[in-house]
């Protein structure tokens, strides 16, 4: 008989949700890109498959602007995961999976959106500005105005200028824009 190489996880009593993850999945709750998905929040056994998103999704234009090293984007992701700054999206239905992930750092007067990144196979058909759309409906609710920061070639400072979204800085590489 040999021994399993699974063991079996301690049960742990539910949280509950995170408040800023909860208040964006409901207001994501009507928006049709969104329908079949669910927000989650991270969990530390999350940081793999949130930096070989994070790989696949910005890989591209991180290496366009300064060069993509892989030890050093390695080390700077796992030494800034903070399970607590991220909601998953999941795909609901019967092979249930994480597709995409939003994170963000809240500051009294403005919520920093850090990323949003999604799988391939979700990118351009509205999800992230669902996304988008239920956050600003957030802030705006809360007094607070969105601030991110977008590098100069990547595509998706469009789609934030799309929402309204202004640019507040330039320094060469990188836009920082911010919401009305």
């Amino acid at each position: 008989m040999s021994a399993s190489v699974f063991t079996t996880a301690p049960l742990i009593k539910a949280r509950r949700m995170p408040g800023w993850i909860e208040a964006l999945a409901d207001a994501l709750a009507h928006a049709e890109a969104f329908r079949g998905c669910a927000l989650r929040p991270a969990r530390p056994e999350d940081c793999e498959f949130l930096f070989s998103l994070h790989r696949a999704a910005m890989k591209g234009y991180v290496d366009a602007t300064w060069g993509w090293d892989e030890a050093w984007q390695r080390r700077h992701f796992e030494k800034s995961y903070s399970p607590a700054r991220h909601a998953i999206v999941v795909r609901n239905g019967p092979h249930k999976c994480d597709i995409g992930r939003l994170s963000l750092t809240r500051h009294w007067r403005k919520i920093f959106l850090r990323d949003i990144e999604l799988v391939a196979d979700e990118r351009n058909r509205g999800l992230g500005g669902a996304l988008i759309a239920a956050l600003l409906a957030q802030a705006r609710t809360e007094g607070r105005a969105i601030e991110l920061i977008v590098l100069k070639c990547n595509p998706a400072q469009r789609l934030y200028r799309r929402f309204g979204f202004r640019v507040t800085e330039d320094d060469g590489e990188r836009l920082t824009m911010r919401s009305p």
